[in-house]
């Protein structure tokens, strides 16, 4: 949780690039991002419920930067989803057949501007992602904790190291 918080508070835009595959606790580290840009070969999946927990402390960035009716399938379904899908739920900015290219004007346009004014206009952009920080870490750390220790957690990661479906699936 800590170091998501860091990513969102340091007073420089923080650009992510993604060219592979974005699971689980990854899929965190991007939305603490300011811009992320993928390629169109990557994929995304929230794989936590298919191992028994909930993507509660991820959920920090995440939430408040994507669009939560959207959110729901891949939350509840784990399902993976291409870069497409990622940007039109805000989970990413742009995508494109190469990250670099779509990255291109953005980071052109980063270096063109205010050191000062973008440090600000990020504060602006991150208020309500710090405000989410604030109202609901302790509380989603907590259900992490639980969860992780919960007997659906360790017969998931079992099934997944043993690369066998736990028993929960019909």
């Amino acid at each position: 949780m800590a170091l998501l918080r860091q990513i969102v508070e340091l007073p420089k835009p923080v650009v992510a690039r993604v060219t592979g595959h974005v699971r689980a606790g990854g899929l965190g580290l991007l939305a603490a991002c300011d811009i992320a840009a993928a390629s169109s070969t990557a994929t995304f999946a929230f794989t936590e419920v298919r191992i028994g927990v909930a993507p509660a402390v991820i959920s920090l960035p995440l939430l408040p930067r994507t669009d939560p009716r959207a959110l729901a399938r891949h939350y509840l379904t784990g399902e993976r989803f291409d870069a497409a899908e990622a940007a039109r739920i805000g989970l990413i900015t742009a995508t494109g057949d190469d990250a670099d290219a779509v990255l291109e004007p953005i980071l052109d346009g980063l270096r063109r501007s205010s050191p000062q004014a973008l440090a600000e206009t990020k504060r602006l952009l991150t208020a309500k992602v710090l405000q989410t920080f604030d109202r609901d870490a302790a509380e989603l750390t907590a259900l992490s904790a639980r969860m992780f220790a919960s007997g659906d957690a360790r017969e998931g990661m079992t099934a997944f190291l043993e690369r066998r479906d736990p028993p929960w699936v019909l």
